[in-house]
């Protein structure tokens, strides 16, 4: 049977959204790359027609999930209105008040998994870093901010935020930890 000329790079993505998906809702050390192939049913030895090994999938995956957060940022950041960044920080914070979170923030997720594995997924976390900071920067150019926060203080709070709301036992204090993050944008005043 003839495959579609696309058949490998659909059935790479394929892994790849699967991974990200369960890495962040797993841990990456708690999927195993058999498992995860079974489940999307592909053989565990097809997964090296894919990838050299599991880190070069952790570092697909995360440069994928960091991509799309990214890609979601900007779609909020460039909405109309004056406070779409707080809007939109304030949409990333309340992810924990959905019953089932859709997927858990990569950031907040996987950075201390990553922290202690390899350099191509840390170099891959790093890169998705940076891409974060370039929307932030975008969206907080020409606008004071009541905290006077730069782009990677906001970026820092977020993901504590984040990460601690989505751990705590107490929904109260996970509401209160997600809401940490207010404030009113005001333009820059002109010279």
């Amino acid at each position: 049977m003839r495959y579609p000329r696309d058949h490998k790079t659909v059935i790479r993505q394929k892994i790849i959204d699967t991974a990200a998906l369960r890495f962040r809702s797993e841990g990456i050390q708690s999927v195993g790359i058999a498992n995860l192939m079974a489940d999307l049913g592909l053989t565990h030895g097809g997964f090296y027609a894919h990838f050299k090994d599991k880190e070069d999938l952790v570092a697909a995956a995360c440069r994928h999930s960091l991509g799309q957060l990214a890609d979601e940022w900007r779609s909020r950041f460039d909405a109309a209105g004056p406070d779409a960044l707080r809007e939109a920080v304030g949409a990333y914070l309340a992810q924990n008040d959905a019953p089932l979170p859709p997927a858990p923030c990569p950031v907040a997720t996987l950075a201390g998994e990553l922290a202690r594995r390899d350099n191509p997924s840390r170099q891959a976390f790093t890169d998705g870093i940076e891409q974060l900071l370039a929307e932030l920067r975008k969206a907080m150019a020409g606008k004071r901010h009541v905290l006077e926060l730069s782009p990677e203080s906001l970026l820092a709070l977020m993901a504590g935020a984040q990460l601690l709301a989505g751990t705590v036992s107490d929904p109260a204090l996970a509401r209160r930890l997600a809401a940490s993050l207010q404030w009113k944008e005001e333009p820059l005043p002109a010279r």
